[in-house]
């Protein structure tokens, strides 16, 4: 006898025993009339193909649970075709609900002005990192220190290992150097 001239009954022991194609034989039979069943209990054609395939897979997971009745799967399948769609409005009403408390997303401000600014500034961090490449090891690490790294005047001498008055001092002349080296060179006032 054909694979598909054998009744539900006979393709579930089949399946029951491992038989995979048996398996493909039930959807291709049965498919059509869970899809139509969903179609009217679904507004989308798409939901409607997503919770046939459901409900095939739920069979197949609950295989040793499944009931023939009158020598047809379909009851079974149509009922868990209903469960399934049942619990997909369920949690899409969750997540509704869920998506609702959440705060409104802050007004974020136009970020082109900030980027435009940036850009502006470009070339005169490129003449300021210049300017203090110029300067003596001792004075860069100072500026690097205090400018960029936010430490201050006194850590910035413990860590460079020189005395308060001493850091101070070659800060002071530092900055001078640097206005002297922008405003000559690169025509920028500090």
């Amino acid at each position: 006898m054909d694979a598909n001239e054998q009744t539900d009954p006979q393709l579930w022991d089949r399946v029951l025993d491992g038989d995979g194609r048996a398996f493909g034989i039930l959807f291709d039979r049965h498919r059509d009339r869970v899809y139509a069943h969903l179609r009217r209990v679904v507004d989308d054609q798409g939901d409607a193909e997503d919770l046939t395939a459901a409900a095939f897979l739920e069979l197949w997971r609950r295989r040793s649970g499944a009931r023939v009745v009158d020598d047809s799967l379909l009851p079974w399948l149509l009922v868990t075709a209903g469960n399934v769609a049942k619990n997909a409005n369920r949690a899409r009403r969750r997540y509704r609900r869920f998506l609702s408390a959440l705060p409104a997303p802050a007004v974020e401000p136009d970020h082109a002005e900030h980027v435009a600014a940036r850009l502006d500034l470009e070339p005169r961090v490129r003449e300021m990192l210049a300017a203090i490449a110029d300067l003596p090891l001792a004075d860069q690490r100072l500026i690097v220190l205090i400018a960029l790294d936010g430490l201050t005047l006194q850590q910035a001498s413990q860590a460079t290992g020189l005395s308060y008055g001493a850091a101070k001092t070659r800060l002071s002349r530092a900055r001078a150097r640097l206005g002297t080296i922008l405003s000559t060179e690169y025509g920028v006032t500090p």
